[in-house]
């Protein structure tokens, strides 16, 4: 299937990218390639959201909670685990489905992402998908997956960790470390380098990839020689520090967005808070679940990516510049005119192939490919 998007537009958007400095930290901005107005939404994000925009003006603040309810946890994985991408990859990239064993016994899912011109001894990006903790599957990032492996030539592998909240913390958070260590012990058997492995998420995945980090460091085992964190969850606490207070008036946004934008905003950020209930735990101001309270100067060299109106954009730059103040190797891409969620748009947003581009250029560059 073709793109939605002519290729233009993703030359504009790195003809048109540029450097500003945020509270210490470097930003990469990557302004709309096709529309100059500042804090304007881009024009296919807000085709995709107008509707939903106008009915969030009208309702109530209190209106949209958490519910962990059997049905409105099936509504929510309906609505996260749709395929929005489109498949753009020409190349061959072979897909192989297996199993590991957790530590309890379980079967594992996992994928292993080939090309048929992969490096020797390649370097690995193991991708975690998003969907708040409860949804969300390998299939929604699979496109962004494969383009990264595309345009690289690396090995991936994706998993399909367990869920809450059938499977409360820290199950999920378990799976996905359990299954950083099977990929470092057995890289060569796939062909990959083991020395230059890759963590990478999106969303709540964003927090399972620092969560294995974070393991990875206290453990002592050094398996992680990257991270890339794409619009993360990072601050469930909403932890405040020099770096870090929400507030809407933080979002640049023009006036014809303005009422739409500031209510869904505001409502996002007020249901973080909510993730206790469908995490099934009380440790929500842990490091593990929020590590923007307990950053390491230690932490490997890290990618950050958030859109301008995305709710989690205020805590990811505020961990950025808090990661650089801290001397953390960090390269941060802002979206202008994009919210949440945009790797899952492959095909369909030039911005999500720029993406894949950045991604890819942080890992060659830190492996030394």
């Amino acid at each position: 299937m073709t793109r939605k998007y002519d290729l233009t537009l993703l030359e504009k958007i790195q003809e048109k990218q540029e450097n500003i400095n945020l509270q210490g930290a470097k930003i990469l901005v990557k302004n709309i390639p096709d529309c100059d107005e500042k804090g304007a939404m881009d024009p296919r994000l807000y085709k995709d959201m107008k509707v939903q925009m106008n009915v969030m003006r009208f309702m109530p603040k209190n209106m949209m909670k958490m519910d962990t309810s059997e049905k409105s946890v099936k509504n929510m994985r309906k609505q996260f685990n749709a395929i929005k991408s489109v498949p753009i990859v020409t190349k061959d990239i072979t897909i192989m489905h297996q199993t590991m064993k957790a530590g309890d016994g379980f079967d594992i899912p996992i994928r292993i992402y080939n090309s048929s011109s992969k490096r020797e001894n390649a370097p690995i990006l193991y991708f975690i998908h998003g969907g708040g903790f409860m949804a969300g599957s390998p299939d929604v990032v699979e496109e962004l997956v494969k383009l990264i492996v595309e345009k690289t030539n690396i090995l991936a592998v994706s998993v399909d960790y367990r869920l809450a909240p059938e499977n409360p913390f820290p199950t999920g958070h378990t799976d996905c470390y359990t299954t950083l260590k099977w990929i470092y012990e057995n890289a060569d058997k796939l062909g990959g380098d083991k020395n230059n492995i890759f963590v990478a998420g999106d969303s709540a995945g964003g927090n399972l990839t620092q969560y294995c980090t974070t393991k990875d460091m206290e453990e002592g085992r050094n398996l992680v020689k990257g991270q890339l964190l794409l619009y993360p969850t990072l601050n469930m606490c909403d932890f405040e520090d020099e770096f870090y207070s929400w507030s809407i008036d933080k979002y640049e946004i023009a006036p014809k967005y303005k009422k739409g934008l500031e209510k869904m905003l505001t409502i996002m950020h007020s249901m973080v808070g909510g993730m206790s209930e469908v995490l099934g735990t009380k440790e929500i101001n842990s490091k593990y679940l929020s590590p923007y309270v307990d950053v390491s100067p230690d932490y490997p060299s890290t990618f950050i990516t958030v859109g301008e109106h995305d709710f989690l954009m205020i805590e990811c730059l505020a961990y950025a510049a808090k990661l650089t103040n801290r001397g953390v190797d960090t390269e941060t891409v802002l979206y202008r005119g994009l919210g949440h969620a945009y790797g899952d748009n492959v095909g369909v947003y030039p911005q999500s192939e720029d993406l894949a581009i950045e991604m890819g250029n942080f890992i060659l560059k830190h492996s030394g490919k």
